[in-house]
């Protein structure tokens, strides 16, 4: 035994050459393979212990869930970071210097790369983040988890990603920090991606988090902003415990939700903002079920460029989704005809097991609480809505369509579902549900034929006309327009 601890000593004085903190021994008997030479490799090889979590693995092909982990718990003090500065441009901490204390916000530089030995513990003091405006890569394994963590009894501050930089987590955790500041506590996280809202790509892929756990924030668990998403790899994220919201987001980068959990949180919703200049969502887009709804929290949820380029945007929701709006706030797809096709088009289809909720974000919801959702402009032929219930929309619309007023009307046409504009091909508002309008549920607001959206659809609570009439084409307009109740 007393030649084993020599041979131990000997390793933790080798290792103190290759740059590991003199303070820090052996972690669990678990130093790090590139760090060791001579004969503390025999005594790691001749213990039979793990130095090191499988280089070259992929991290996103290990599913086990209930995998023991071998990494042991950190025994000695650990290093001190209390510099900005990376020791250099291809820096790595190892899992044999935990835990790594960080006593100063570091900052990833552009063209620098940070490496995250699998086993690795990092903890940050009283507001310290880290900056990566160049690459962090943090991917452990099933059984050898990184973890991110503060140092002491207050919240550390968080991995911050800015547009120049990239991260990759796998099999990690963060724990403990989203420290407040000066920010509102749902206006920054654990973890914060920040992107470039003028980036002529667009979408901005910033991290790829896979098998990765955000505990215990101060705030968000997670802050994506001006076009900034996660990767499409992402997969298997875990928020809770989060003294706000799981996620907060622009609507550009509601796609790009991981699978996970996103429950155990002060608030179980998915935080949705307009965003600012070209933020509307083009290409497709997609709210998937993530098991906890989404909720519209700025501004309004627009598909499809009304700017020069008339991009084209099309928003799918899976079944099950429950999407929620702010008081005022509206979906509206933009119908600017183009050569191609019209800009905007929604396919919310639900099923009559699992229905699409779109309703008011009011704890305690009322008619009239959002505006609904509007088509302007020609609507496309891809609209599709079925087995989904609009609730509480109705409200004040600011819209004068061409529809037919009835006597004592004002110019503007408030409903769950208006039309402004063109007539739709067909009736593609199917098998679905209105109530709790505050005015009208169908406002069939074009010159043409009147479509009949009361043939499949359910009807609840609605103040005035389950459908307005449309103006014929002869410019005519009944002195009593059909109303049906």
């Amino acid at each position: 035994m007393a030649e084993l601890h020599k041979t131990l000593e000997h390793g933790v004085r080798a290792a103190s050459l290759f740059g590991v903190h003199p303070r820090a021994p052996p972690r669990s008997f678990m130093p790090s393979i590139r760090s060791l030479p001579g004969s503390a490799l025999l005594f790691c090889a001749a213990a039979v212990v793990a130095c090191e979590g499988g280089e070259g693995a992929d991290p996103g092909t290990d599913t086990a869930t209930d995998v023991p982990e071998t990494c042991g718990v950190p025994s000695g003090e650990g290093t001190v970071h209390a510099t900005a500065a990376l020791e250099s441009d291809d820096t790595v901490w190892t899992a044999a210097a935990s835990p790594h204390i960080v006593d100063f916000p570091p900052i990833i530089s552009e063209g620098q790369r940070l490496t995250i030995e699998p086993c690795a513990v990092v903890r940050f003091g009283d507001r310290v983040g880290m900056q990566i405006e160049g690459e962090l890569i943090a991917e452990g394994a099933a059984d050898k988890p990184i973890v991110f963590e503060r140092a002491g009894a207050a919240a550390w501050d968080s991995l911050r990603v800015a547009e120049t930089g990239r991260m990759r987590l796998a099999h990690a955790t963060l724990r403990g920090g989203g420290a407040l500041g000066n920010s509102r506590i749902d206006e920054t996280g654990t973890l914060v991606l920040v992107g470039d809202p003028r980036s002529p790509q667009g979408l901005m892929p910033l991290a790829s988090v896979q098998h990765v756990t955000i505990e215990d924030s101060a705030s968000l668990g997670a802050l994506l902003s001006q076009n900034a998403t996660f990767s499409d790899d992402s997969s298997e994220l875990t928020v809770t415990g989060s003294g706000s919201a799981p996620l907060r987001l622009w609507q550009r980068a509601a796609s790009s939700v991981p699978s996970g959990q996103y429950t155990g949180n002060q608030d179980d919703e998915i935080l949705i903002d307009e965003g600012f200049g070209n933020s509307q969502i083009v290409g497709e887009a997609t709210l998937h079920d993530r098991g906890v709804p989404y909720h519209m929290v700025t501004g309004m949820m627009v598909v499809g460029s009304s700017g020069d380029d008339r991009t084209p945007g099309s928003l799918s929701i899976e079944p099950g989704v429950q999407l929620r709006f702010q008081p005022g706030s509206r979906l509206l797809v933009q119908a600017y005809v183009t050569e191609e096709a019209a800009t905007g088009s929604l396919r919310a289809l639900g099923t009559a097991e699992k229905p699409i909720v779109i309703t008011s974000g009011a704890d305690a919801p009322a008619p009239g609480d959002w505006v609904g959702i509007t088509f302007k402009g020609t609507p496309s032929a891809d609209n599709r809505i079925e087995h989904t219930t609009i609730a509480y929309a109705g409200g004040v619309s600011g819209i004068s369509s061409y529809d037919c007023g009835l006597s004592g009307d004002t110019f503007s046409n408030e409903g769950a579902v208006v039309f402004y504009g063109q007539q739709p091909a067909s009736v593609f508002l199917t098998s679905s549900r209105i109530e709790h309008s505050a005015r009208d549920g169908v406002v069939r607001g074009w010159v043409g034929d009147p479509l009949d959206f009361t043939v499949t659809n359910t009807f609840v609570g609605v103040a005035r006309c389950l459908q307005t009439f449309p103006q014929p084409l002869n410019d005519s307009c009944p002195t009593d327009p059909p109303c049906p109740k």
